[in-house]
């Protein structure tokens, strides 16, 4: 059966074209008034838990459970302080919501 590699590098060794994985789409870390916290795009772990936020609820229900799930996010990329949902009910307005999630996608910010 013959090789599937396509490239080596000067041993030999079979070298990788194609990587995938989260650490390789990191941006540059982002503040939140004086806070910072780690540009590790989301998790498909992190994905699952936005997409099921307040599934069948009201609107309220649904804006408090995005900031619930927005806060594990932000605590599990914070460089100092951790934050919580009434931090971010007084720090954020409902565009940073937005443009944080986008900028962990890596989705180009316009």
């Amino acid at each position: 059966m013959g090789s599937r590699c396509r490239a080596r590098d000067w041993e030999g060794i079979c070298m990788t074209q194609v990587k995938f994985g989260r650490q390789l789409n990191e941006r540059a870390p982002f503040e939140v008034n004086g806070l910072v916290f780690s540009g590790l795009p989301l998790s498909l772990s992190e994905e699952r838990l936005l997409a099921g936020a307040g599934a069948g609820g009201s609107e309220v229900e649904l804006m408090d459970a995005v900031l619930e799930v927005l806060a594990q996010v932000l605590n599990a990329r914070a460089q100092a302080e951790r934050v919580e949902v009434g931090w971010l009910l007084e720090n954020l307005a409902p565009s940073d919501v937005e443009g944080i999630l986008d900028y962990l996608r890596a989705t180009p910010v316009a």
